[in-house]
């Protein structure tokens, strides 16, 4: 009888374990690409080269480190003239451009193809990704804005900064100077004969060559007098 007694008591104090409810999966929705924006109407040159330059600071855009460096970060510094900060841009299918630094001959990238607000941009080897690729937007008049394809994202100088070194990054669409830029052309197709061999319409008139005396008597049409005799 005590046993019985004993194991009913046991037995009670036994719980049934419910079944443990698994938390669902968080899983990151698709990344959704915004619209894409109209293209600008400014003429590009493929064969021409091009500095990029911040409105907010003036300054232009280069890669900081050794010129063969794979990864160097895009960052602003002051326009100096050099092919550290010349680029040429080339069309690629769809109305899309890689920008192409005429010194080290790499592309301007999105790093890891990286669609989140504040992504590196930097040079890369050209290898035809969509991270780099760029619409050319127009943002006001003559002021342009570099969208990544393949993130809807703008060319973005980090914080707003206007100083040598500042760093650009990816970032959404905003009303702000630090997502403007301008292109401008470099050495003789800055000219207004742009596309025609550089030479400009604005050329002065050429001067006469003064290391020849001039023939007055050939540009008169009459012959020149002969001297006087002596008496």
């Amino acid at each position: 009888m005590v046993m019985v007694l004993v194991g009913a008591l046991a037995a009670a104090c036994v719980r049934k374990e419910e079944p443990k409810e698994e938390p669902a999966p968080v899983t990151k929705a698709a990344y959704v690409v915004p619209p894409e924006p109209a293209r600008s109407a400014l003429a590009l040159n493929p064969t021409a080269s091009y500095t990029i330059v911040a409105v907010a600071s003036d300054k232009c855009l280069q890669y900081a480190g050794a010129v063969e460096d794979i990864g160097a970060r895009a960052e602003i510094r002051t326009c100096d003239g050099s092919k550290a900060q010349q680029f040429t841009l080339q069309p690629a299918p769809g109305g899309y451009q890689s920008i192409v630094n005429a010194q080290s001959k790499k592309c301007l990238d999105v790093a890891a193809l990286s669609t989140e607000d504040g992504a590196a941009v930097q040079q890369w080897d050209c290898n035809g990704g969509a991270n780099q690729q760029w619409i050319v937007a127009d943002a006001s008049p003559d002021t342009i804005r570099l969208v990544a394809r393949h993130s809807g994202k703008v060319l973005d100088v980090a914080q707003e900064k206007t100083e040598d070194g500042a760093q650009l990054v990816q970032w959404s669409w905003k009303s702000s100077s630090n997502q403007g830029f301008k292109l401008k052309l470099v050495g003789p197709e800055a000219g207004d004969g742009a596309g025609k061999g550089g030479e400009s319409k604005k050329a002065g008139k050429r001067k006469p060559d003064k290391s020849k005396p001039a023939d007055k008597g050939k540009k008169s049409g009459k012959p020149a007098p002969a001297p006087a005799r002596q008496p």
